[in-house]
């Protein structure tokens, strides 16, 4: 986030000129000269600043940084990487407030949002009568939608946040952090706005746009954050028992480009293999036998072992669709010992057609499997253990694994906390499920991440000095150059 008007000015304005693909919004050809005072003034103004609203959703925190945040810092992959400063520290939980990946991503987070704001300044104001009034609530429901997905990963990520709704600050561009509660407040609002607003499906069947079932989800995601199963089971079952979704019979199908946009999406970010609107990301997750990059988020010893134990390997669909195993070609950051470079290790293979950093497949964002899952996690916690047992079996069914032999709460908690495991991996889940369920009691995240180990049984010690991850290093550290920026910013309690 940037203190000066002319930051947010030029953030709006970059927004509003991205455009993307084929038979989708995001085909639209960009205007030319576009500026503050000609700009937002028809329809079609309207419909091409919210395109480059979606549009700046292609930057490295969707494609790429979340998953470095959520499983590579997890109990599931092993961060890896060739960058010392930025990405390795997020493996063993040295980042400072320095750390260029964490800095990146919370300005990532900022300038999206200042591109939703600038549709939800604007919109309101247009008179083309083109524009009708069902269209305009569409659009700032999109744009709301967009805003409070982006706050759901700022608050989850960092804890508390500056609160910024306009895309001029309302005139304070130096903004103190707002609670915790303040922001989730605003997301949940913002989540609602959103569930009224949009219809079922994508406007003019264009692929990408956000949807009353989107929306649903997201609410189900940020209740369950909050700790709110009530709320969150309600939002979850909208989406269930709606006619929207269904689980693929099969988990090979759920992947590449052969898959986009399939019954199991809810939301996913458009790709196409060239232009502007290519994900890059895939590459730096699959295995590419004519490159020497390092990859990203290479599957756990831990994660393996989970596998195991459920009898979901090598024979099993789920697994052989998520993991790739080959002999490396390029150097890693994996703790040492973790997996033996000159034999085959694990890569993470759900976005299978990499092609050379310009990959046509999408960005699965959520899916429904998730969503069944969570209403399992919100049933059992309410103390429905049947309704719970029934969905976790749902997803066990589908991957070709035995029903759970759990009976009790406590059991069923840490199974369907597994299967969301085994299920999720790489989609920027598992951090966020393990801090409910450190909340909720179901295990301490704190120990489980300092009893991990190496494919020989040595402890990999985490944290400064190896001396094991403690409660401060749960969320990231204020940026040191948001804090030189905005002197109303505080740095988060360790840091």
């Amino acid at each position: 986030m940037r203190n000066t008007k002319i930051f947010l000015v030029c953030a709006g304005i970059m927004a509003l000129g991205l455009s993307a693909c084929k038979k989708s919004f995001i085909d639209k050809v960009p205007q030319s000269s576009l500026t503050t005072g000609n700009f937002f003034k028809t329809a079609n103004d309207a419909e091409t600043g919210l395109t480059g609203a979606y549009a700046t959703m292609r930057n490295g925190f969707y494609q790429y940084n979340n998953l470095l945040f959520t499983d590579g810092r997890s109990d599931n992959c092993y961060v890896n990487g060739d960058d010392n400063t930025g990405e390795w520290p997020l493996e063993n939980f040295t980042y400072a407030p320095s750390n260029t990946k964490v800095g990146g991503e919370w300005s990532d987070l900022y300038n999206m949002i200042a591109s939703a704001n600038t549709i939800l300044d604007n919109v309101p104001g247009i008179t083309d009568p083109q524009l009708t009034a069902t269209r305009k609530n569409q659009i700032l429901a999109e744009a709301r939608f967009l805003r409070g997905m982006h706050y759901y990963w700022l608050v989850t990520e960092w804890g508390p946040t500056p609160l910024v709704l306009s895309a001029n600050y309302n005139g304070n561009y130096t903004p103190k952090r707002a609670a915790v509660a303040e922001v989730y407040a605003q997301i949940v609002d913002d989540l609602k706005f959103a569930d009224a607003n949009l219809p079922l499906t994508p406007v003019n069947g264009q692929a990408g746009r956000a949807t009353q079932g989107a929306a649903d989800a997201m609410l189900a995601k940020t209740y369950a954050q909050m700790g709110d199963y009530t709320n969150c089971l309600t939002y979850c079952n909208k989406v269930i028992t709606g006619s929207q979704y269904s689980l693929l019979p099969s988990y090979a199908n759920l992947w590449g480009v052969a898959n986009k946009n399939n019954a199991e999406s809810i939301f996913e970010i458009q790709s196409t293999q060239t232009g502007t609107y290519y994900n890059y990301g895939a590459e730096l997750w699959d295995y590419v036998p004519s490159d020497n990059w390092p990859k990203r988020n290479i599957g756990s010893y831990d994660l393996i072992q989970a596998f195991a134990a459920e009898s979901d390997t090598a024979t099993s669909v789920r697994y052989h669709t998520t993991f790739n195993w080959q002999v490396a070609n390029a150097a890693f950051n994996m703790p040492l010992n973790a997996w033996d470079p000159a034999k085959p290790i694990p890569f993470v293979n759900k976005q299978p057609d990499p092609g050379g950093f310009d990959s046509p497949d999408n960005i699965e964002l959520i899916r429904y499997a998730d969503i069944i899952l969570l209403a399992a996690e919100a049933n059992n916690q309410l103390g429905n253990i049947a309704a719970a047992t029934t969905q976790l079996n749902q997803i066990r069914t589908r991957a070709g694994v035995a029903n759970t032999t759990a009976t009790t709460k406590d059991a069923l908690a840490l199974a369907i906390l597994n299967e969301r495991r085994l299920e999720l991996v790489n989609e920027g889940t598992r951090w966020h499920d393990l801090l409910r369920a450190s909340a909720n009691g179901t295990i301490n995240i704190i120990t489980l991440m300092n009893s991990q180990h190496d494919s020989n049984g040595n402890l990999l010690k985490y944290g400064p000095n190896g001396a094991g991850v403690d409660q401060h290093l749960l969320i990231f550290p204020m940026p040191t150059n948001e804090l030189q920026l905005n002197p109303n910013l505080t740095q988060n309690p360790g840091y």
